[in-house]
Parts: structure tokens; sequence; C-alpha cells
């Protein structure tokens, strides 16, 4: 007994002729006729009546086709769902991402995917760039999405949208967003940004902005690698910060910003995962490339 018997079985059910079935599904009726005496053998019990003229499935035929009907639906679904995850259309992914992937792009990635992909389900972690690395690395997360991070050799990248960075004030700072002029004014402020040896990339940008517009290394009181925290300490007024723009949507803190329009750094979102791994997570890769962020 095989899934193809199975489905000849349940065109004859439908047809109740064996001349009919037998062309349907492109064997001979003799062949058919002995598929059909096999399965009962095989089953120990008459499936069909038959005679010369006609062909009536007896009580243990009916309870047998609803059983195989269930049987062949379970089968051809494992057959799409397995088809789907080798495909990267189904099964779980896993995405790692920075607080400001999650203000901008990944909703509206999540919305795409469960669009185009429904039956693919997806885990986030918020996490430092060093850590989302080593998750993709160590195959326990599947894509990153993180600003201005240099990646290691045998992690892809690639650029998803760029945007300006801002300023991140304390509401009662003597500084006015319309008045600011010039990086230099902020040498003496105490910085709020994620620790250096976590940002593999991020870090470095935030200081090379200070050093090449406003001649100075920032004076760093605390570190924090997590956005939200970031602008809760700058609300608290112990603190300044420089964070990408996305960072501040739908946020409602007291707090005010600058953004630095006028410099060369762009907060660049990357969108990462291991090398060996891209014709796994092609699909979506794909997905993700081929689309037009609005944010």
């Amino acid at each position: 007994m095989d899934i193809r018997t199975l489905k000849n079985y349940l065109r004859l059910t439908q047809n109740l002729n064996f001349r009919k079935t037998s062309e349907e599904v492109f064997i001979a009726q003799p062949a058919l006729s002995r598929q059909i005496q096999q399965l009962e053998e095989t089953i120990g019990a008459v499936l069909f009546d038959r005679d010369k003229r006609n062909v009536r499935p007896t009580p243990a035929g009916l309870f047998f086709q609803k059983e195989v009907e269930r049987i062949v639906f379970l089968w051809e679904e494992a057959c799409r769902k397995t088809a789907q995850i080798h495909r990267g259309e189904a099964g779980e992914v896993r995405i790692g991402h920075a607080s400001s992937a999650m203000q901008s792009i990944l909703p509206q990635i999540l919305v795409m995917l469960r669009h185009q992909m429904p039956d693919l389900h997806t885990v986030l972690t918020e996490t430092a760039n060093l850590f989302l690395i080593e998750e993709i690395q160590n195959h326990r997360l599947d894509l990153g999405f993180a600003p201005n991070i240099l990646p290691p050799s045998g992690i892809a990248q690639r650029l998803v949208y760029q945007e300006n960075f801002v300023l991140i004030l304390p509401k009662n700072h003597a500084i006015e967003p319309e008045h600011f002029t010039d990086l230099s004014l902020l040498k003496d402020e105490d910085f709020i940004i994620p620790p250096l040896w976590l940002g593999m990339g991020y870090v470095e940008t935030i200081h090379q902005i200070c050093c090449d517009y406003g001649g100075f290394i920032p004076k760093i009181v605390h570190e924090s690698a997590y956005s939200a925290s970031v602008l809760r300490l700058v609300e608290a007024g112990i603190g300044i910060s420089i964070e990408p723009k996305s960072t501040l949507r739908g946020q409602n803190l007291q707090i005010k910003s600058v953004e630095l329009s006028d410099i060369a750094q762009k907060a660049d979102m990357k969108m990462l995962w291991l090398e060996e791994r891209s014709d796994e997570l092609k699909p979506i890769i794909q997905l993700v490339e081929s689309s037009v962020f609005d944010f």
C-alpha cells in the first residue's frame, strides 16, 4: 500500500466506475482492479460491492473512505509545509535587532512576511551588536538588523537604509535646537552611549562624529546598549546622546533633539546573516532587498 494507491482508491469512490477511474489516473483497468483487491486484502475488508453494472461502497468502505481522505490530506499538507520550510517560506525565523530597527523597518518587514509567507513564525530578540553577531554565528539567530555594524568574516550583510543621526538632549538643556550650530559646544557634556566592546562599529561611528565635527572625544558617564534606556537617562538629565533618528519614533519623553543632517556619518541599518546560509534564507533576503520602506 502506498499513497498513490490510496489516491486511486479515493478517485474510485468519487466515480464508482473502474473504467472512468483508470482513464483519469492513467493506469489500465485490470491494474486498478488489482490495486483495489490488494488494498482490500491488506486491510482485511471488502470496500466495494461490485457486479457487472454497479460499484457501491460497503459500510466498511464508507468508513475507510473518510479515514483515507484525512490521511491523504495530512500527507499533502506535510509535503507542502516541508517544501516551504526547505524554501525558507515556513517554519521559524529568529530575528535579532537593535532598538532603532524596531522603531523603523522591522514592523514593516514583519507585515510583509506575514502577508507573503503566512506559515512562517517569527521570533524577535532585541540585543546588542556583539551578541547579535555571536548568536548568528552559533545558529541561535537567523537574521539580524543593526546600525553601523562591522561584521567579521563569514557574516553576510546588506545595507537596508540610511538615516541621519540626532543629538538628544534633556528638555531643560541650555542648548536650543533652533540655535545649535556646532558640535564643539558639546565637548564638556556628559555622554550616554553603548559600551565600545559591544558596538562592533556603531560606537566608533559616534566617536568619529564627535572628533570630526567637534574636535573632542566624548566624555562617557553611563553606558547602555539599549536605546530605550539611553533615552530615559537623557530625560532624567544624566547626560546627552547621539542616536539614529528613528529611535525617537513613537516616543513621548521630556527631551529635545537636533537632527545632524550636515555630517558625513549616517546611521546605516544593515541586515546580517551567516554567509553559508544564504541559499536557505534567500526568500526572506530577497523580500527585504526588493522592498521600499516608509518611516
